[in-house]
């Protein structure tokens, strides 16, 4: 009561307050009133804004298609791509006046969707009937996956209208008879020479200076060449989330205890217990269920594939145990439980019967009849491997109730872990020449065991596994090391920091806006987005919680968009210019005019080269040497070049022979091959020079 009778003496100071905190809200909105246009958009192609919210459902959508093993960045690039490349393109498009039926879009949604399991009749083909259906009932039932469809039918517009577009810039490119010709000659026309190579390195690098100088020259005369993204170095260091000796010794003690049966006091019955061991215990299964963080296995491993700690495992006696071990990030200990020499490779055919719902199946018959019908072949077959063939064959080529298929070889330590464990449990647990009936997530599988090879000795084993993990004090300790060397690195050198603590310093270099990927970490965007975000300074640091541990990052270098430095381009220029100098220097050197005179004053040996064309310019022993090869074909026989500069070294060549191919009466052949390769490459390229032509904003990595 008392504060709400101040607030009322108070009360024109608090009209007064919230009138200026209004009047400060509305200034700020006339101050920013592109704000919200500009939070909306991802960026813009020419006057084509790409809207942030439709992006991200394309995004979603992308992810859901290509499944878990697609990263939010891999979609975001791939759905970038795809807008930049409509957003050019559909300029052209509107420009040229383009349009289609919508019989042609109606073409492209059925091509599109041609292989949806949910519009396929129960021939497997594609149904016009089930898709309308289907797109009744979003529009009824689900208005937001409607709209999703409606933007599906809308892309595919767009796609058709694409289509109608390169067909009619393909429409306009030929081939001349001249252009046949031309490739006719560079494939056909051949030139046999001597020469001398007198490679780069004879000359050492050291020899060789390079200035920065001459670096920024190059990159001034060649600017296209060495345009880059904004970019950024880091280094970082890891603390560990790792579990310390300690947490293990105490780990390995609790499964130790696990091992055999072992008395507790029991606070909640108030009195001792005794709680049995792996050793001795019946329902072994439950057992580890109830103690293991992975769950219990029953399957046979192949002694070969022990664990390198648990090989011991392999000449204990049935119930006996072992542990605890380490094995990659668990502790262990384990009972064997059996063991038996099983085929590594089992040879097999089946016959299938699958039923609506069972994997891949376009089957309309029902779990029990798919039962049923299994029965009734295998009742006809038996044991017996003949009659298993004849029905087999005839299932290979009758389709309709089941299918016959070869398998193959099955390999217990192979390609096994690709079939269904209903399938693999009857290979490897029968014999040669064994027919037999199993259940699978496809169906009811007729199967006969052809052939086996290759016995091995597996165990079958039981075994708790406890996740290796940092205990909390370890944790804690950590988080507080990483303090540490937080605060210390703001005011010394990094890397020194590092020495104290024991740490390895790793730098990662050229990182881009849109980077995800860091060496030694996973994925972590956002390590990149700190690093490119404005305000984040040359030598500030920042850490990081990863699933690697605690990250402490430092930014080293910062580069904006443009021409590279001479620093940046140095590893691409240097080799340049140091081989061009080179170049001169060995044509300093060369005085006589013959190539076997030249080579022998180089001490080396002169070569030949036969049937060289220009089309693929190789030199045997070399490689390619389009300018030598070139060269080649403008000296007349017998006659000796000058030295040239070639990719690899300094040569001189003498030509000695002239093989030209004979006129043909026409080259349309090869003319219909240049306009057929020419127009197969004038979609990507014209993409490629409108997105050049044009101005476009970027704001992904503000956003993702």
């Amino acid at each position: 009561m008392a504060i709400l009778g101040k607030i009322r003496s108070q009360g024109l100071i608090l009209i007064l307050v919230i009138a200026l905190a209004l009047f400060a809200f509305i200034i700020q909105g006339l101050l920013t009133s592109n704000g919200a246009a500009k939070a909306s958009s991802l960026g813009s192609v020419g006057s084509t804004e790409i809207d942030r919210e439709a992006f991200g459902r394309r995004v979603e959508a992308t992810m859901q298609q290509r499944g878990a093993g697609t990263s939010t960045v891999q979609a975001v690039n791939s759905v970038w791509d795809a807008e930049v490349r409509d957003a050019v393109l559909n300029m052209q498009i509107n420009e040229a006046g383009i349009e289609v039926s919508d019989e042609a879009v109606k073409n492209q949604v059925k091509s599109m969707y041609a292989n949806a399991p949910i519009f396929l009749d129960e021939n497997g083909q594609f149904s016009e009937i089930k898709m309308n259906t289907f797109v009744a009932d979003l529009k009824n039932n689900q208005p937001e996956r409607y709209q999703l469809w409606l933007q599906d039918v809308e892309n595919a517009a767009d796609q058709s209208k694409q289509t109608q577009f390169f067909n009619l810039l393909k429409s306009g490119i030929i081939g001349t008879q001249a252009a046949g010709e031309m490739e006719y000659r560079l494939a056909n026309d051949n030139r046999s020479f001597t020469f001398v190579n007198i490679p780069y390195t004879s000359i050492a690098d050291t020899e060789v200076e390079i200035s920065k100088s001459e670096i920024s020259s190059y990159i001034a005369k060649n600017e296209s060449k060495f345009k880059s993204d904004a970019q950024r170095d880091i280094q970082y260091v890891v603390f560990e989330d790792k579990a310390s000796e300690a947490d293990k010794a105490k780990m390995k003690a609790d499964m130790t205890k696990l091992l055999s049966s072992y008395e507790e006091f029991n606070e909640n019955t108030n009195r001792t217990e005794t709680y049995p061991g792996l050793d001795k215990v019946e329902d072994v299964e439950t057992f580890v269920n109830s103690e293991s963080d992975v769950p219990y296995d029953g399957s046979y491993l192949l002694t070969s594939k022990l664990p390198a700690t648990a090989k011991a495992i392999a000449a204990l006696e049935e119930g006996a145990t072992y542990g605890p071990y380490e094995d990659a990030a668990y502790m262990k200990i384990s009972r064997l439980e059996d063991k038996k020499t099983i085929m590594d490779s089992v040879q097999t055919k089946h016959i299938l019967v699958a039923y609506a719902g069972a994997t891949r199946s376009a089957s309309t018959r029902s779990k029990e009849d798919a039962k049923k019908v299994a029965d009734s072949i295998f009742a006809t077959i038996g044991q017996s491997n003949s009659k298993f063939n004849t029905k087999w064959d005839y299932f290979n080529e009758n389709t309709e109730i089941a299918k016959g298929e070869d398998i193959g070889w099955v390999v217990y330590s192979g390609n096994a872990r690709n079939f269904a464990p209903g399938f693999t449990k009857f290979l490897f647990e029968n014999d040669k020449g064994s027919v037999g009936i199993s259940e699978s997530s496809f169906g009811y599988h007729i199967i006969h065991i052809q052939d086996t090879k290759a016995p091995t000795e597996a165990v079958k084993i039981a075994t708790i596994a406890k996740k290796v993990d940092a205990s909390k004090a370890t944790g804690k300790q950590l988080f507080t090391d990483a303090q540490k060397f937080q605060q210390g690195a703001a005011d010394k050198d990094f890397t020194e920091v590092a020495k104290e603590f024991t740490l390895d310093v790793k730098p990662v270099k050229n990182l881009k806006a849109m980077d995800e990927n860091l060496p030694g970490l996973q994925r972590n965007r956002s390590i990149v987005q700190w690093a490119f975000k404005e305000g984040t300074d040359i030598g500030d640091t920042e850490r990081f919680e990863t699933p690697e541990g605690y990250v402490i990052v430092q930014l080293t270098r910062k580069a904006e968009a443009g021409l590279m430095s001479a620093e940046e381009a140095s590893a691409t220029v240097t080799p340049i210019l140091r081989n061009k100098k080179k170049a001169k220097m060995i044509m300093d050197q060369i005085t006589a005019t013959e190539v076997n005179d030249i080579a022998s004053a180089q001490g080396l040996n002169a070569r030949a080269a036969t049937a060289v064309n220009r089309k693929s310019p190789t030199i045997p022993g070399v490689g390619e040497e389009p300018k030598v090869v070139g060269t080649a074909f403008g000296l007349a026989e017998g006659e000796t070049s000058k030295p040239i500069a070639g990719e690899k070294g300094v040569f001189v060549v003498k030509v000695t022979a002239i093989e030209n191919a004979p006129d043909l009466g026409s080259y349309k052949a090869d003319a219909n091959e240049v306009a057929s390769r020419t127009a197969n490459q004038a979609t990507s390229k014209l993409v490629e020079a409108l997105k050049k032509s044009i101005e476009i904003t970027d704001n992904r990595s503000t956003f993702y």
